[in-house]
């Protein structure tokens, strides 16, 4: 009637599923992407020692000494 073939309109509902398939899929990886970047900013760091312990991590492992431990430890007490 409208210049349609009567074969054409068969896959004209895959279509429209499969679109929307894509955009289902699309927004997913949005939303896990803002998720994944969200979280890894919360989450704490490894390096969240305070210069104090990691002073005397140094001294305990023998890689300065004690007269250095005293200097290091002055001049971080003097810069707070």
């Amino acid at each position: 009637m409208w210049g349609f073939q009567q074969g054409f309109q068969w896959w004209m509902p895959m279509l429209g599923m499969s679109m929307m398939l894509i955009v289902v899929v699309v927004a997913g990886l949005i939303a896990w992407a803002v998720v994944r970047l969200g979280l890894s900013r919360t989450e704490p760091t490894d390096d969240g020692d305070s210069p104090m312990a990691v002073l005397q991590m140094r001294l305990a492992r023998g890689e300065i000494t004690a007269v250095q431990f005293e200097e290091l430890q002055d001049s971080l007490q003097g810069s707070r």
